[in-house]
């Protein structure tokens, strides 16, 4: 039985999370504090809890000072961030992440009977993420940016793109019949030997670099991404699991110590190289060919996929349109396998080169273990290397 520490100001809350941790099978809540100080001092005189579940804004200490001295003190208890939509909690819940919180869970203002069942529905993946292994202490990296001081941008829109439909798929050689293009991702099956794996030796001539990252990857992403050389020559796009509304703190954060260009992906814009794309929460994100041989982001609310939504296969799925030869794929920690179908379908239309986050690294070894069980990973490279080994292969 797994044991929970609840840390939220409101006794509704409290009461709520109890009810519903406690109907979980192999998970008790054993222990509640309503503020951030009493949490910090109940989990580092005990310290005997397998997951603590922890609202972002607290009396007294915030959620996230208490995280950052947990952090600090080496305490390695995953912890759940729980937040509201309200902007000051998601930067704040984005800060959390990056500290170390495996997982958010995003609660609405007022619980209603049929948010209680969506809440629990979460809580049962985000639980079983946290526990499957202890987190990792947040890297130590400090980075100066080198790109000279540039006037504030326009902050993302925040109003929701119009749903559209893709661009037509181009007819492309491959390992498969093209027209299984046409079909879901879970009626194909790739064998290996039909997969185009590029050798360690090629080097240079990528069009695209994608990225799919879980449970873990806020921190992962601000360890690697402001690591990239400042010249990429190509652009970046990422499947981040993540809430809606929270993926452009995510990226405005990353942005700010970044030589390249990091920003939430918008519906139509054309990808610029030296450019990172990430994937609004509660969006698809598809990459489609323009008129020329650009390429343009697509958002899409299509149903999730496996609960997921975005969903790295879609976006590795869309890949394998385009009019391009050769793609740098990257899966980082997470739970599940969401990136291994998708990347297989794409090697059987694209030349690929698979980097996978290494075991000792991840907080949850999932999606990584996958690409690597099903053959699909050319190298896996502790987080710290992977912006190197990114570097490496697109030759700059």
């Amino acid at each position: 039985m797994y044991k929970v520490l609840v840390v939220d100001d409101s006794a509704l809350m409290r009461k709520i999370m109890c009810d519903i941790i406690n109907s979980i099978q192999g998970f008790q809540v054993v222990d509640i504090c309503s503020d951030g100080q009493s949490a910090y001092r109940r989990i580092s005189e005990f310290g005997n809890f397998d997951v603590i579940t922890m609202n972002v804004a607290l009396a007294r200490m915030s959620g996230l000072e208490v995280m950052e001295r947990l952090n600090d003190d080496g305490c390695d208890i995953p912890i759940v961030a729980v937040s509201s939509q309200v902007k000051e909690d998601r930067d704040m819940t984005v800060k959390a992440l990056e500290s170390g919180a495996v997982e958010v869970l995003v609660r609405p203002y007022r619980v209603s009977p049929a948010d209680r069942e969506t809440i629990r529905a979460d809580l049962v993946s985000i639980l079983e993420a946290a526990v499957s292994k202890k987190k990792q202490p947040a890297a130590r990296t400090t980075v100066t940016p080198s790109r000279p001081s540039e006037p504030v941008r326009p902050r993302i829109r925040e109003t929701e793109p119009a749903r559209r439909q893709p661009d037509k798929a181009e007819t492309v050689k491959g390992g498969v019949d093209p027209r299984e293009l046409s079909k879901p991702l879970s009626k194909v099956t790739i064998p290996l030997k039909d997969i185009k794996k590029l050798s360690p030796s090629v080097v240079g001539g990528y069009d695209l670099v994608a990225i799919a990252s879980s449970t873990g990857g806020p921190q992962a992403l601000r360890t690697c991404l402001p690591m990239l050389p400042k010249h990429l020559g190509v652009p970046v796009v990422i499947v981040q699991h993540m809430p809606k509304g929270f993926t452009a703190s995510l990226a405005e954060r990353i942005d700010d110590v970044s030589n390249v260009r990091i920003k939430e992906a918008e519906e139509g814009e054309i990808l610029q190289n030296d450019t990172v794309y990430i994937a609004p929460g509660g969006w698809h994100l598809e990459v489609v060919s323009k008129s020329g041989g650009k390429l343009a982001n697509h958002l899409s609310d299509a149903p999730a996929i496996g609960n997921l939504r975005p969903c790295a296969d879609v976006m590795f799925h869309s890949i394998a349109k385009l009019p391009c030869k050769r793609v740098l794929c990257v899966v980082l920690t997470g739970m599940g396998s969401d990136g291994t179908e998708g990347i297989s379908y794409l090697g059987a239309y694209k030349e690929i080169y698979c980097i996978t986050q290494s075991a000792d690294t991840c907080v949850v070894y999932g999606m990584p273990k996958a690409a690597d069980q099903a053959g699909l990973s050319c190298e896996s490279v502790p987080i710290t290397q992977i912006a190197n080994a990114i570097a490496k292969r697109l030759g700059v």
